[in-house]
């Protein structure tokens, strides 16, 4: 449930215990007056107990739930038994209460040390109780003491006995202190609670030195409501407080020193005049937090003058001091405070619903008519807390077809206040970090992110740092697992009306990525020499494209030109194919011209044999022209020095490749499916940074250069290459390779040299026996009766494999597995599926590491036996009969120590 954060248990702002009779209708009169005027809600026994209800329980809850306990000692305030037993329990509030209570003594007509040696009147009072309340004196005597210590107001000595003037000093310290109380957070909260707990704040109260948290995010997101959670959690810990709202706005409409005035003004409780400069102002500051623990909270800090300003350094705080942060940039509080920093996290698809319904429909749950729509709007927004609450708040009240056609317009137009938040960190970019910025929106999410800023490198521009202040700044995010370039849905949308509102003519815009746009101007000729990036998505819906070839000659400025069939790169297997490959773009006119300065060429189903003869795009990083009518790239050499990606996947016409000798830095080359792909040149074999080889499914390839020296090629997939014999020998020395895939190739034998390339961490060449598959259409009839007959084989000894992590040997007729395997200690995935063995090695259990175990029986279904297994792995056992898979789970629960048999009966599976 959303619930407004209130870490304070105030009801009443003052409790007053006053002896009625002495002051009732004179000074506690004009007192009370006096906090009404003053917006002070004070707790006062004669109109607010309820009728009927014990009185002393009633007050006890009023004493405990007020922040300002204020005790007025007058002449016959001793005599009252009451009146001490509240002052027994205002003194146990502020000793023992979970809650910080301020107790303030008003010495209204006696002196501090009648009162604190219980002469005078109050003599006269405790000679009455030894009689009448023998057991309570010693208590509230040692109360009357203690009370006295503590800090008070003397009408006699401040005002010299003018009740009025007295009264008015005491009222505005209060309210001074009142201002500095818990802060408005904000309604119908969702989330903000369990992050505050998890961060655990609290843990560092008490702590000797000085703390400084960073809080980072994009704007939006919800730092300030979080921040303001944490501060109204822990304020009452700290001396003093004070939190600094939008300081980068503040300080940019009215000048830093009026941001240290506030600052002083709140850590000194009092006006001071406004400080004439800054280093004035960082002067007196430093003098007023020297001495006091203080709670400092900074929110939306943008540049290091206002860290150094406000808080420059630990040692201007007194020890046990906090300072927080909230900045959109994370790499300017890494630099001032270290690695103390929380970056926001975005809502949850629970919380999402939960806080876009309070705000759509005032409940949680949403009527059947709309549970659809509002999922709609939740999955757009993807947990942004401000975008739930505007769009919620906009859709208020609205009927379904409204928001139906809402929703439409969100496709095409983001929600201006959504978009002026998010293009405050856009703003802040420098030129060349807003130009990567709009490259990356456009053309580079899922791109790896070294590809990418190779692609966007310039003479004048550092993509590797600024894709860095990008992240910082939460724009984008980098994957921990593949490195790809990451953004969030809407933040992409601020970037596409970025590029909207250039021109109202798509064809004069920087960067065109938009479907219908790209159809209407490619259709059309309506392009200008505007165009920097061009982006065409083709996905399986897409009608029918037709494209004028003209275009692209008026594009001489164009940088990135990405055409991608995205169906046909989800498919990834060549047998769902249909070769040639059937474009879903229609072509008019040939492709006289492409731009020479494109760094980044991408066209799925290129539709000629030849490139442009003056095309020379001499930093181009990337190229895929997979799934063309390409017969080759360049007849003659080209120097190609930035070049890292050649990809030419189930290019059906390619027969040769392009000389690669000015091609040095080729990292990654992709000529999978290339099925009449007949020599590669010479040259190949010299691409010494070349880390990605694939030549699966290169069926006529029949020879590979003799001279070999990949020295950076780490991952080699021939699978299903017929001469596999040949091509296995040039690369027996390659001691880089990490990754090998030789499954179905047309050997005899399964080769030695597996065991020479002792830094293999992947292996597969499963399935080398006669092939009976859909790939035998793709064989020519002479390779087919080439082809021998299974025969039965042994595991290769594959022991000096050391660091092997996944093995792969399916369908490879093998009848004995050898003990040798335990050797095998990294090993982490083995399929010995359809081979014909009857049992495991008890060898086995060596591998420790060992999580997925791939089996089946093709000889006796109903019947497995396994060696000794240890129990501490879990295994994955698929079992294959027929049309379906088995799979049995062994755990660390269930299975004994050493699993000798384990028999799998046909009513089992």
């Amino acid at each position: 449930m959303a619930a407004t954060i209130t870490h304070h248990p105030w009801t009443y702002n003052v409790f007053v215990s006053f002896r009625g009779k002495d002051i009732r209708k004179s000074f506690i009169d004009h007192l009370f007056k006096d906090f009404k005027q003053k917006g002070i809600h004070a707790f006062r026994d004669d109109n607010e107990l309820p009728r009927g209800e014990e009185i002393s329980s009633q007050l006890y809850k009023a004493i405990e739930e007020s922040r300002f306990l204020i005790v007025i000692f007058s002449k016959n305030y001793a005599s009252s038994s009451w009146c001490l037993r509240e002052l027994v329990k205002i003194l146990d509030c502020k000793q023992n209460g979970k809650a910080k209570h301020e107790v303030h003594i008003i010495f209204y007509d006696v002196k501090p040390d009648v009162v604190r040696k219980q002469t005078g009147s109050y003599a006269e009072a405790f000679a009455k109780h030894e009689i009448f309340n023998r057991t309570h004196v010693a208590k509230w005597k040692e109360a009357l003491s203690s009370a006295t210590n503590l800090s008070g107001w003397d009408l006699q000595d401040m005002a010299n006995g003018y009740e009025a003037k007295f009264i008015d000093s005491i009222t505005k310290e209060i309210l001074v202190k009142l201002c500095n109380g818990p802060l408005h957070v904000g309604e119908n909260l969702v989330g903000v609670e369990a992050r505050v707990n998890r961060l655990n704040l609290i843990r560092l109260i008490g702590d000797v030195k000085v703390n400084r948290i960073g809080i980072c995010g994009i704007g939006g997101i919800g730092k300030t409501t979080f921040a303001k959670a944490i501060y109204n959690m822990l304020y009452i810990h700290f001396e003093a407080c004070s939190f600094c709202e939008n300081v980068q706005g503040t300080a940019k409409r009215h000048g830093l020193a009026h941001v240290l005035t506030q600052l002083i003004d709140d850590i000194m409780k009092t006006r001071v005049r406004l400080v004439s400069n800054v280093s004035q102002g960082i002067t007196i500051l430093k003098q007023a937090i020297a001495s006091k623990r203080i709670l400092l909270v900074l929110d939306d800090v943008d540049h290091s003058d206002q860290i150094e300003a406000l808080a420059g350094s630990q040692d201007w705080f007194f020890p046990g001091s906090m300072i927080i942060f909230t900045s959109k940039d994370k790499q300017l509080l890494t630099s001032h405070i270290g690695d103390e920093i929380y970056d926001m996290v975005f809502l949850n698809e629970n919380e999402a619903f939960e806080l876009f319904n309070l705000h759509a429909f005032g409940e949680i749950n949403p009527t059947e008519d709309f549970k659809e729509l509002a999922n709609e709007v939740v999955q757009y927004v993807q947990g942004h807390p401000l975008a739930l609450k505007v769009l919620g708040r906009f859709l208020y009240k609205k009927t379904v077809p409204e928001w139906k056609s809402e929703l439409q317009r969100l496709k095409v137009y983001l929600n201006p206040e959504i978009q002026q938040m998010l293009r405050l960190s856009f703003d802040g970019l420098s030129s060349d970090q807003q130009r990567i910025f709009l490259d990356i929106a456009c053309s580079f999410i899922g791109v790896n992110k070294d590809l990418a800023a190779s692609v966007l490198d310039s003479c004048n521009c550092f993509a590797d740092a600024d894709i860095r202040v990008l992240v910082d700044k939460s724009l984008i995010t980098i994957s921990s697992t593949s490195r790809s370039l990451q953004m969030h849905d809407l933040i992409q949308s601020m970037a596409r009306e970025i590029v909207r509102k250039e021109s109202d003519r798509p064809g004069d815009r920087s960067r065109l990525w938009i479907p219908t746009e790209v159809y209407d101007v490619l259709n059309n000729n309506k392009v200008t020499q505007s165009v920097e990036v061009l982006v065409l998505l083709l996905e399986k819906s897409c009608r029918k494209v037709h494209i004028d070839c003209k275009s692209f000659a008026r594009m001489n400025k164009l940088r990135i030109l990405k055409i991608c069939d995205l169906e046909l790169e989800n498919l990834g297997k060549m047998s769902e194919l249909k070769l040639p490959y059937d474009s879903k773009v229609n072509f008019y006119g040939s492709v006289q011209f492409l731009s020479n300065t494109l760094r980044l060429l991408y066209w799925h189903g290129y539709p000629m044999k030849i490139l442009p003869p003056n095309f020379y795009p001499e930093n181009i990083v990337a190229i895929d022209f997979s799934y063309s009518n390409i017969q080759n790239l360049w007849r003659t050499p080209k120097c190609f020095r930035r070049l890292k990606l050649m990809k030419l996947k189930h290019c059906y016409n390619l027969t040769s490749t392009p000389n690669f000798t000015e091609m040095t830095n080729l990292e990654e080359l992709i000529l999978e499916g290339c099925v009449n792909l007949v020599k590669v040149d010479p040259s190949i074999g010299m691409l010494k940074r070349l880390v990605v080889l694939n030549m699966r499914d290169c069926i006529r390839l029949s020879s590979f250069p003799s001279k070999v020296e990949m020295d950076s090629l780490q991952i080699l997939d021939l699978l299903r290459c017929l001469k596999g014999d040949k091509l296995l020998k040039v690369f027996r020395t390659t001691n880089t390779l990490l990754e090998l895939y030789v499954d179905q190739m047309a050997i005899t034998t399964l080769p030695y040299i597996f065991c020479t390339l002792t830094n293999l961490q992947v292996l597969s060449l499963g399935g080398h026996q006669v092939v009976k598959s859909r790939w035998w259409t793709f064989w020519p009839e002479y390779m087919k009766r080439n082809l021998k007959q299974p025969q039965k084989r042994a595991l290769p000894y594959l022991e000096s494999l050391h660091f092997l992590r996944r093995l792969n040997v399916s369908d490879c007729n093998i009848s004995e597995v050898s003990p040798d395997i335990g050797g095998l200690s990294c090993l982490e995935a083995l399929n010995l599926s359809r081979n014909s063995f009857t049992c495991l090695p008890a060898s086995l259990s060596h591998l420790s590491r060992l999580q997925f175990l791939i089996l089946d029986d093709k000889a006796k279904p109903g019947f497995l036996i396994l060696g000794v297994v240890s129990y501490r792995i879990v295994y994955s056992i698929s079992l294959v009969y027929g049309p379906y898979k088995k799979f049995l789970i062994l755990d660390d629960k269930s299975c004994p120590r050493n699993l000798v048999v384990t028999k799998l009966n046909q009513d089992s599976q």
